[in-house]
């Protein structure tokens, strides 16, 4: 982004100034690079207060009860971070919920407490949905299934200790699991981000390369054909 602003900031008005001394018709791909740093160097202050704005609204707008909800909601399915979200926010759910459980809270009590530990309005609003369920006299199982929010694998893994008595030992798993996994792909993060980052700053510098030297070429091949 530095490096861009840069670009646009210095050195492509100093290529579009000259390119005016030309009085030649300049490719579309060159007039579009002016254009936007015509823009960036008589606008730059709207674009950082554009930015400014949007971060404050953002930030005003998660603070919000839907807001936060929404986005927490949304963020969960982010391509590739979404993954390690949700995986991190189960282990967290399902190791609170041992824990508190294993330390003679009431269940109805600790699945208050674990609902504020998740650090998610999305998960928090399936976790109390899935106390009330309990407070109905439903049992783990169906009221897991209910919320939507596990795997066929840690439903079944709740319904194998939900039948043996052994919920807790069971819930410790999955989080160990989860966790176990949660740390493998965040060391893999960077290899997977690093080609798309590659990718997209090859595009950027192929774009602005055309964009300047290609009237260069083209002035260059109509001077050796005279």
């Amino acid at each position: 982004v530095i490096a861009v602003a840069i670009l646009n900031l210095y050195v492509i008005p100093v290529f579009a100034k000259v390119y005016a001394g030309f009085k030649v018709a300049l490719p579309p791909l060159t007039q579009l690079l002016i254009g936007v740093s015509n823009f960036v160097v008589n606008y730059w202050w709207a674009i950082v207060a554009a930015v400014v704005l949007a971060i404050y609204a953002f930030r005003s707008w998660t603070g919000t009860r839907d807001g936060r909800y929404t986005w927490d909601k949304y963020k969960l399915r982010i391509p590739i971070v979404g993954s390690i979200l949700v995986k991190g926010t189960v282990a967290r759910f399902a190791l609170s919920l041992a824990i508190a459980s294993k330390s003679g809270i009431p269940l109805m009590q600790a699945f208050t407490l674990v609902s504020r530990v998740v650090e998610n309005a999305f998960y928090e609003q399936r976790i109390l949905q899935m106390r009330d369920g309990v407070e109905r006299g439903e049992s783990m199982l169906r009221v897991s299934q209910s919320a939507g929010i596990f795997t066929p694998l840690e439903l079944q893994m709740i319904a194998v200790g939900e039948e043996t008595g052994e919920i807790d030992d069971m819930l410790e798993q999955v989080a160990k699991m989860y966790q176990d996994e949660v740390e493998y792909e965040v060391d893999r993060l960077s290899e997977t981000l690093e080609p798309i980052l590659i990718a997209a700053a090859a595009a950027v510098v192929l774009i602005l390369l055309l964009g300047i030297f290609l009237p260069l070429w083209n002035l260059g091949q109509v001077a050796i054909k005279r």
